[in-house]
């Protein structure tokens, strides 16, 4: 078992300590080839290490600024992951300026839906309807002459109600097994936002429950930021 196994049995901080002292030997020893900059996010915002992740995710940003002088090599992943820290750490202006800011990196999803989708959750907890309208525009621009039946642009449509809960987790349902798990972890998520938003509160609790349910029998989910910010709502309800 490679190291993002730590991941996947919740052992983030054991992850996070073996990166630091290990990541160097990543290119050289296989069983550290799992010590990557993407894995050490989603191990940092497991154990809730808000503000190393802030600072590791600026530095990032920076360092790939730096070395893409000619070829923007700027990925959203990064942006994502220091909205959260910042969101997290009641920093909320500057949670939605990096979102702003990731949804015009140039490596995103296949569908560029990823960052547009956290913003309409964060608008959402903020009550902020001018940021929602934002990322609504933004999802509806990524819909534009696309396949919007694709699974990949599900979770999109069904923000900006384009098609039902059901109708999206039909259309993820395409997904090859694991994927179609994690795929799942979006939309549950997502689900569970839409019903926060309405004030429905039951319905929040339940979706975000069956968001964190998935890792039972997939712990592959742990690689979605959406499971990890599914996993602390929840824990702000005293889940």
């Amino acid at each position: 078992m490679g190291a993002f196994g730590l991941i996947e049995k919740k052992e983030y901080d054991a992850f996070c300590a073996l990166y630091l002292e290990k990541a160097h030997l990543r290119n050289t020893r296989p069983e550290f080839a799992d010590l990557v900059p993407g894995n050490y996010i989603t191990a940092l915002i497991g154990a809730g290490q808000y503000e190393t992740l802030v600072s590791f995710c600026l530095e990032r940003i920076v360092e790939i600024r730096q070395s893409s002088v000619r070829t923007d090599r700027s990925s959203s992943k990064y942006f994502i992951a220091l909205s959260i820290g910042y969101f997290e750490l009641k920093k909320f202006p500057e949670a939605l300026q990096a979102l702003r800011d990731g949804s015009r990196a140039a490596y995103q999803d296949i569908s560029r839906t990823a960052v547009p989708g956290i913003l309409y959750y964060e608008a959402t907890m903020l009550r902020d309807e001018r940021t929602k309208q934002e990322s609504r525009k933004l999802l509806n621009a990524r819909l534009r002459n696309k396949n919007a039946l694709s699974p990949a642009f599900a979770p999109a449509g069904f923000l900006v109600g384009k098609c039902s809960g059901e109708e999206m987790l039909a259309q993820i349902d395409t997904h090859p097994p694991i994927l179609r798990e994690r795929a799942k972890a979006q939309a549950l998520f997502y689900m569970a936002v839409k019903a926060l938003e309405v004030e429905d509160l039951d319905g929040y609790a339940g979706y975000l429950e069956a968001t964190c349910g998935l890792y039972d029998r997939t712990p592959a989910v742990t690689m979605e930021f959406e499971y990890h910010l599914a996993e602390i709502c929840r824990s702000r309800m005293g889940g």
